[in-house]
């Protein structure tokens, strides 16, 4: 569901999960990566609403590059390294 203009502020962080049709043709492996990369999300998001200044929002596109199914290891480990890149950006 979309977020108005108004509730913008109020909601600190809009994720959008994308896996290319062009590179993963089954569905069933499109979805796993968004399923695998939506828990890495959810268990670290918080090392990146911590670091966020009040009254911004982000709003954030991930989407996945690579051409193989990875692990969700591998998923977890480079989520973390990209909230504290962003983490990081936020509080310049």
């Amino acid at each position: 569901m979309p977020v108005a203009a108004d509730d913008a502020a109020t909601v600190p962080v809009q994720v959008l999960f994308s896996v290319p049709k062009k590179r993963f043709k089954k569905a069933v492996d499109r979805n796993t990566l968004k399923r695998r990369s939506r828990e890495a999300y959810r268990l670290y998001k918080q090392q990146l609403l911590y670091s966020q200044l009040s009254g911004h929002s982000i709003a954030l596109s991930l989407t996945y590059i690579g051409k193989e199914i990875a692990e969700y290891p591998f998923i977890e480990k480079k989520m973390i390294k990209l909230f504290a890149q962003l983490s990081g950006e936020v509080l310049k």
